[in-house]
């Protein structure tokens, strides 16, 4: 006859006040533990950022769960902004507690274990192949000639993007370079000269990485010359396509039923009732900005 309590000793979790500003857990802890909050308020520091506030903890909550069942290293450091109550569940707690668990708990818990990792992988991931692209994109909303703190901007991006500081310093050199950016003073801060351009190179980034070519730099002679005469027109200038066709040859242009069909795919004109075609001068901007910009798009201005 077995007496006694068989089960294995459970060590239970520590219950610990902290103060405000202390700091609960942090990247360079050697023990992992997770923490669940009581009563007060966490915040989640981002060491990488100047300890940017990337989120907060409220009762209830937990954090460290990846970090002790998964090894997965801590990115934030847990700071209390109030004076809180919190419980630390470390490695012996959780060894002795899973140790008294059926099997079948056990593998639901390594399941669930195993999604969370591949969900937090996924989230870590860059959001991006093209962080040139990328930061591109983001910086075409700043307003023309407006002043941005380089570190700020470069810091934004790579959070809302997973990308890294490096790989975002990187993509910002490039569009230097392009002159597509501008460095004020001694550097900290900096401008867009023209946000639409910006556009531009994104699209044909976009092009680039489909391996794709990008009309406004397949243009023929002929056709930019075509492009520039379009330019002195009215905006919505509309003519039917035996029309336009007629229009070109009457200014030495001559172009064949083909020549047209292939103009027609730059999408310089939109289709009006009546078979009428309405001149996009947008379009016409967008491929003489284009073309007035070739060198700094594909990276050879000097």
């Amino acid at each position: 006859m077995i007496t006694g309590d068989s089960r294995k000793k459970i060590i239970p979790p520590t219950c610990s006040h902290v103060k405000a500003g202390f700091v609960v857990s942090s990247p360079q802890d050697e023990d992992k533990k997770i923490i669940l909050l009581n009563e007060g308020e966490l915040v989640a520091l981002d060491p990488k950022a100047n300890n940017k506030v990337v989120f907060k903890i409220h009762p209830g909550n937990l954090v460290g769960v990846g970090a002790l069942l998964e090894r997965e290293p801590v990115r934030y450091i847990f700071q209390a902004t109030v004076d809180s109550v919190i419980t630390i569940i470390d490695d012996e707690c959780m060894e002795s507690e899973l140790k008294s668990l059926p099997v079948w708990l056990l593998a639901i818990i390594k399941a669930i274990s195993a999604r969370t990792r591949r969900i937090n992988e996924s989230i870590r991931a860059a959001k991006t192949d093209n962080p040139l692209a990328s930061l591109a994109a983001f910086c075409k909303f700043f307003k023309e000639d407006e002043f941005l703190q380089t570190k700020a901007l470069l810091q934004e991006f790579s959070w809302l993007t997973k990308t890294s500081i490096p790989a975002a310093s990187e993509a910002l050199k490039a569009l230097i370079r392009r002159k597509l950016v501008i460095f004020q003073g001694d550097k900290s801060c900096l401008s867009i000269p023209n946000p639409d351009l910006l556009g531009i190179f994104v699209d044909y980034q976009k092009a680039k990485d489909m391996d794709k070519s990008w009309p406004p730099f397949c243009l023929t002679l002929q056709q930019k010359r075509i492009l520039v005469l379009l330019s002195t027109l009215e905006n919505g200038t509309s003519k039917d396509a035996t029309d336009w066709i007629a229009f070109f040859k009457e200014h030495n242009f001559e172009i064949s039923v083909a020549d047209w069909l292939q103009i027609q795919q730059f999408e310089w004109f939109t289709e009006k009732g009546n078979h009428l075609l309405s001149l996009d001068l947008s379009k016409i901007n967008y491929f003489e900005t284009a073309l007035k910009y070739e060198q700094n798009i594909k990276g050879t201005v000097k």
